[in-house]
């Protein structure tokens, strides 16, 4: 079993947690309360998209598990590493975009080590 890829997979698993209970409680309400044009299509397009980012993760942490095994899918956590690579870098892509503060706008900093930590099991 790769340790590496266990590693990436159980962040992942605590990433998609905090997402559900951190984020969860604290956004999906006021996401809810929007005002919006008739039938709430925009806030139930947001509302949706959170729950697709909840899958996502949850499928990110799947993969690194199921290619941490003797004889998994490395593809699954190329997959899965460029991806959270990719998350990372539109999050400092927003920050200098936006002007945000780095840590009142984490997400590089749970997916940055997600990327470093599945790359280095990849190439091992």
């Amino acid at each position: 079993m790769n340790f590496w890829l266990v590693t990436a997979s159980a962040l992942s698993l605590i990433i998609c947690a905090l997402h559900i209970f951190g984020g969860g409680p604290t956004t999906v309400p006021d996401l809810i309360k929007q005002r919006d044009a008739p039938g709430g299509v925009g806030r139930m397009t947001a509302y949706y998209a959170w729950h697709l980012v909840t899958i996502t993760l949850a499928a990110q942490a799947l993969a690194f598990w199921m290619a941490a095994q003797p004889q998994g899918a490395i593809e699954l956590a190329w997959f899965a590493s460029l991806g959270a690579l990719a998350f990372a870098l539109w999050s400092v892509m927003m920050i200098a975009i936006f002007k945000l503060k780095p840590l009142l706008f984490p997400q590089w900093l749970l997916f940055f080590p997600v990327a470093i930590i599945g790359l280095v099991g990849v190439t091992l």
